[in-house]
């Protein structure tokens, strides 16, 4: 069983309203990491940040969720 969403990444996830959004729970503190307004153009700039930033994230403690157009919020993984 997966643990209860952080409630700072339910409140993050409030300000992106009508978006797709990728957010971070990064050492503690929430963030939103990237934000599209089609789908398309998410899994474009999705694909681009694991390529370029996820790497870098090796060291640190960081759960990833996902939150669409709708408010519907999704834990993620990324293979490393």
């Amino acid at each position: 069983m997966s643990s209860p969403t952080p409630a700072g990444i339910e409140r993050v996830a409030r300000t992106v309203k009508g978006q797709y959004a990728l957010l971070l729970l990064l050492d503690g503190y929430p963030y939103v990491e990237l934000t599209a307004r089609k789908h398309a153009d998410y899994l474009s700039d999705l694909g681009l940040w694991k390529r370029k930033t996820h790497p870098s994230l090796a060291r640190s403690q960081v759960r990833f969720f996902t939150v669409d157009p709708i408010g519907t919020l999704k834990e993620l993984t990324f293979n490393r």
